[in-house]
């Protein structure tokens, strides 16, 4: 089977299925006439579904080791009129999955159940890190490893903790980050030193603490870019945020899972140590020396 010619695409767009229909079913029903090129795709899709829905054609492309082309008309074959709508379909399929988890680890039996933690979390750093888009992480690396900008972190309590973690790794690679802590007129005075285009990041989910919120927005009024580490984008602080990244916090326990909190900066972390490149090497040989010299860290 070669290229899909005019009558094969009329065929196929005459006959588009409902985003409904279960793509696995299709690919079954058309298994027995692929090409070679084609049953790569589809063990991609049903092995890697993350990349189909989260990736671009290019990606897909270069895994099935063929072009963004072939993707697009191999979208087409199972009836969707591009590589777009297969991924919203696609996408639907995976939260449907992960919403099924989710109402199952609600299950009272489910908090002594060990594999129901592990799909559970292993779900919430899947959810976290496919959600990231390329255009979000590519300008809030740039924000971060801009060391004219001061950083200031901004968190509620219930992530303070990973905002102390943020906040000393990135002390480590470049200069002035600050954490905001402290009474609202401690974190409002601090806050009072930055300028314009210095940059706030701020952690908050779900019911948010009435002082973040505040807080971010006077940082928006001075005209501070942001950065949102949120549950969502219809978050109030993710809406008033220029880059907003979503964490999934699904739990079998009674808190809130932070799994995916923690995968997101990791992340994040990396991409910026890769961004500021020698200068973080240097960074970190320099801090080694001094721990060395001072005895402060012991030898195994």
């Amino acid at each position: 089977m070669g290229d899909l010619n005019y009558n094969d695409h009329y065929i196929l767009r005459k006959n588009v299925m409902p985003v409904t229909e279960t793509i696995f079913t299709r690919l079954e029903e058309l298994a027995a006439h692929l090409t070679a090129t084609e049953q790569r795709i589809a063990r991609i899709m049903t092995n890697d579904p993350e990349l189909i829905a989260f990736g671009t054609a290019a990606s897909v492309a270069q895994a099935a080791e063929t072009s963004a082309p072939s993707i697009v008309r191999f979208a087409a074959k199972l009836g969707f009129t591009g590589f777009s709508e297969l991924q919203a379909s696609m996408r639907r399929d995976i939260s449907t999955q992960i919403s099924s988890a989710y109402k199952r680890a609600q299950d009272p039996a489910a908090r002594h159940d060990i594999a129901a933690w592990i799909e559970i979390e292993t779900l919430n750093v899947t959810e976290t890190l496919s959600a990231i888009d390329e255009q979000d992480l590519k300008r809030a690396v740039e924000l971060l490893t801009d060391t004219s900008r001061r950083i200031f972190i901004l968190s509620s309590e219930q992530w303070v903790g990973s905002a102390i973690t943020l906040h000393d790794f990135l002390r480590i690679m470049r200069p002035r980050v600050y954490h905001l802590q402290g009474s609202p007129f401690r974190v409002a005075s601090e806050l009072g030193r930055a300028e314009s285009d210095d940059v706030l990041l701020t952690m908050d989910a779900q019911r948010n603490e009435s002082w973040v919120v505040e807080t971010h927005n006077m940082a928006c009024g001075m005209g501070l870019r942001t950065i949102a580490i949120t549950d969502g984008p219809f978050n109030v602080i993710a809406t008033r945020s220029e880059t907003n990244f979503r964490v999934s916090q699904a739990t079998c326990g009674l808190f809130d899972s932070k799994t995916g909190l923690t995968a997101l900066l990791s992340y994040l972390l990396d991409a910026v140590s890769k961004q500021m490149d020698e200068s973080v090497v240097t960074r970190l040989a320099h801090m080694e020396t001094i721990w060395s010299k001072g005895g402060l860290l012991k030898p195994t």
